[in-house]
């Protein structure tokens, strides 16, 4: 039986991250099954971890929660899901989503209108 490595070197360290990326990489052009790799972002809102797997991946999405539509009037639990690499199409778009009943992310059909409608009920809007 062969055993995979995952490199050399401290656990979590470039050279480590770097070849087990490349193995899952190899995996999944073999297989031709999807693979999704989950991280986090820093404080100041890059990817944390070697800047090298961005390069070797084919899309960095981030799924960001925080304030979209809460307020008086407001949607909350919204998601937005951003591209900021794609090798197969446009990083320029964005979907928004919220949680659903069942506990699923639903799209939001015409988010223009839920973020116009929070905005007509803020007390700070310009030239109100």
């Amino acid at each position: 039986m062969r055993t995979i490595s995952g490199g050399g070197g401290a656990p979590g360290g470039v050279a480590q991250v770097k070849e087990s990326t490349a193995l899952l990489l190899r995996l999944a052009k073999l297989t031709g099954v999807p693979i999704l790799l989950v991280g986090h972002v820093t404080k100041s809102g890059e990817v944390a971890g070697p800047k090298v797997v961005e390069h070797m991946v084919d899309a960095v999405l981030y799924l960001e929660g925080g304030d979209y539509g809460r307020g008086s009037g407001g949607e909350g639990g919204v998601r937005v899901l951003r591209a900021r690499k794609n090798r197969f199409g446009s990083s320029d778009e964005c979907g928004v989503f919220r949680m659903g009943e069942e506990g699923g992310m639903e799209p939001v059909e015409d988010p223009s209108e839920m973020f116009l409608r929070q905005r007509e009920t803020m007390e700070d809007v310009e030239g109100k």
